[in-house]
């Protein structure tokens, strides 16, 4: 029974620090963090909010945002601009 235990326990104790671990590393997302990667990435690559200041932001969002409702851009500059 021991020899059992010993045998498992290595696999058990990976497999909760696995679990823990990825539990660590999720974190919620803003309602614009969601939107831009959902409408962006469907054209491009994401890039990183931190890259450009807020005034370069907009501008980006009016020249490739034509399938974005107003609204949508106002919630994707407000996640991007925060990031700044």
């Amino acid at each position: 029974m021991e020899r059992n235990l010993l045998l498992w326990l290595p696999g058990a104790l990976g497999f909760l620090a696995f679990i823990y671990g990825c539990q660590t590393i999720a974190r919620e997302m803003s309602p614009g963090e969601m939107l831009y990667r959902a409408k962006c990435s469907s054209c491009h690559n994401i890039i990183e909010a931190s890259r450009y200041e807020k005034e370069e932001w907009c501008l980006y969002i009016d020249e490739h945002g034509e399938k974005m409702t107003d609204e949508e851009k106002r919630m994707v500059l407000g996640y991007l601009a925060e990031t700044d």
